[in-house]
């Protein structure tokens, strides 16, 4: 799987405000101008949205001093929403705003900005710049800062990208055992399960898979503080994890198994 195509699992919270504007370097600041004053005029026209003004004044607090955090990040953001402005992925345009955005919260996190949805960011535009190991970094130390379901599952599509294998095993095997009632759970065992059919380990990639099958027929089962859309993630691993199954059944010559299989694909609603 491309590091592309793991964006379309990563989850990642919105990060602040809303839309943003032009992007510059030529603020420059007066004489006797106070930093404060420069980041709080640039917030406030962040958030009225008179981009143009919020972007010259938040540069201009960076000018007057470059370890000031929250322009920073409300910098980091501004690039962010301006990036998602251009269409398709490989855009010169959305490249290099993603790149700002994660320049300016790169510098935030590295002078002690601590913020999950920042980090969960970082993860996110590292993903859109192809930038494999980026990610895996920003997985780690959002799973260590945050150690839930949410930040282990991603840690998980971090090691996938960079083909640590055991240490996808590792990390969803600790969420699975972790976070049993979680909406992520059938997310765990299906990538420990790719996991170990990368290392050609077969027989333990189906059991595995069985397991996460199980878990999350159980889980819906319970029904308890399940939403529409969690349902939705369980199933969607679900009918995920089944399909492995039916590689493997198909490769061994399972008939049985695969019979198996077909059925519950068939009873998740699943057509080809």
């Amino acid at each position: 799987m491309s590091l592309r195509s793991l964006a379309r699992f990563i989850v990642v919270p919105a990060l602040i405000l809303g839309s943003c504007g032009p992007s510059g370097d030529t603020a420059q600041p007066g004489p006797g101008e106070s930093k404060e004053a420069a980041y709080e005029r640039g917030h406030r026209f962040y958030q009225t949205m008179d981009l143009d003004a919020a972007e010259q004044e938040l540069q201009r607090a960076v000018k007057l001093d470059s370890t000031y955090v929250e322009p920073l990040v409300d910098l980091g953001s501004l690039s962010y929403e301006l990036g998602r402005r251009f269409e398709g992925e490989k855009n010169p345009g959305r490249i290099e705003k993603f790149r700002r955005a994660r320049m300016f919260l790169a510098r935030a996190e590295a002078l002690g900005y601590r913020d999950e949805s920042a980090y969960e960011r970082l993860c996110e535009l590292s993903l859109a710049l192809d930038d494999a190991h980026g990610f895996l970094t920003y997985a780690k130390k959002t799973a260590a800062l945050f150690p839930y379901d949410r930040q282990l599952y991603n840690l998980g599509l971090a090691n996938f990208g960079v083909e640590d294998w055991q240490g996808v095993i590792k990390s969803q095997k600790e969420a699975a055992e972790k976070f049993r009632q979680s909406p992520y759970l059938g997310g765990f065992y299906r990538q420990m399960g790719r996991a170990y059919m990368k290392l050609d380990r077969d027989q333990t990639a189906e059991r595995t898979l069985v397991s996460g099958v199980q878990a999350v027929d159980a889980r819906i089962a319970a029904k308890a503080g399940l939403s529409g859309e969690e349902r939705k993630r369980l199933l969607d691993d679900k009918v995920a994890m089944l399909l492995l199954l039916k590689r493997l059944h198909t490769i061994y010559g399972a008939a049985d198994k695969l019979a198996n299989v077909e059925r519950q694909l068939k009873e998740a609603g699943y057509q080809k």
